[in-house]
């Protein structure tokens, strides 16, 4: 099963500007609601083809796969990787390269903001679906948005948010990307303290990035545990572990009104907080809250 329409290929363009990609003829109709897939770091277009149609696959087994996902999603493939100029593919090298790689995140939410801009899709909704670096991305865009003078027309009903690796102190302290975070009408964060990746080299990559101290992060923690997400949700996972995981696939179908067909697995530390009060100060768009 092929699990999107289409993709949204980041790259540089002649200028050196990133710059979204489609296929001739082949766009999101942004007259409707579209659903972006963002993939993490070191991940190509054809493994993150593979990780998201696992995901449908096992959404549809568990509960039935909502058409919304079937028929609007577009994955988004930005450059996660390091080629060094020696390719489009990666390097055996490419792994070691995460600090590198969060500049690339930031660049391909800066180039989506730009494409979704300049599509016409004033006050579509645009729902995200995000693992590991590409919930930077995702962050990231919302952040733009949340910062424009006078708000956005752009609606983020939904995100999702799996093995977030996005530092709990951006949010914490108010350091960076929580009026974006504020913007989606419900977000629902995933995560893991068995992910070895997020509890180990994910502290060692943002230190060398400049990033804070060994700072922790939201996908091990699900911190913070209100104010920003509407859902926490713990899971056992290890990194990559969503995709195929059905407690994962039943809370998506259930936030996409897709009831599971049978309970799911109980979890003693399960965290749900559905619309918790905002605590932080309102953020201020123009006329228009996100609250």
């Amino acid at each position: 099963m092929t699990c999107m329409v289409g993709e949204l290929r980041i790259d540089k363009d002649r200028h050196g500007l990133p710059t979204v990609f489609t296929e001739p003829g082949r766009e999101p109709d942004w007259s409707r609601p579209v659903c972006l897939l963002l993939h993490g770091y070191n991940v190509n277009a054809q493994t993150a083809n593979t990780s998201y149609t696992q995901l449908f696959g096992t959404i549809r087994r568990q509960a039935g796969l909502p058409p919304f996902l079937q028929k609007r999603s577009w994955l988004v493939s930005w450059p996660a990787y390091a080629s060094w100029g020696l390719g489009r593919g990666k390097t055996i090298f490419s792994p070691l390269t995460y600090p590198l790689q969060i500049p690339s995140a930031v660049d391909a939410a800066d180039a989506l903001k730009r494409y979704i801009d300049r599509s016409n899709a004033d006050g579509v909704e645009i729902t995200l679906l995000a693992h590991s670096l590409g919930c930077r991305v995702a962050l990231e865009l919302l952040d733009r948005y949340a910062s424009s003078p006078g708000g956005t027309a752009s609606q983020f009903p939904l995100v999702v948010l799996m093995a977030a690796a996005i530092p709990t102190y951006f949010f914490e302290d108010r350091e960076r990307l929580w009026r974006g975070a504020l913007l989606p009408r419900q977000t629902m964060v995933l995560f893991s303290g068995r992910d070895s990746i997020l509890t180990g080299p994910f502290r060692v990559g943002q230190t060398i990035a400049g990033e804070g101290m060994f700072p922790k992060a939201v996908g091990a923690t699900g911190r913070p545990m209100s104010g920003f997400w509407t859902h926490v949700i713990p899971t056992r996972n290890r990194h990559s572990g969503y995709f195929v995981d059905p407690t994962t696939a039943g809370h998506i179908a259930q936030s996409f009104g897709q009831a599971p067909p049978k309970l799911l697995p109980v979890l003693d530390e399960t965290i749900t907080t559905p619309d918790p009060p905002r605590i932080l100060p309102q953020l201020e768009l123009g006329s228009r809250s996100p609250l």
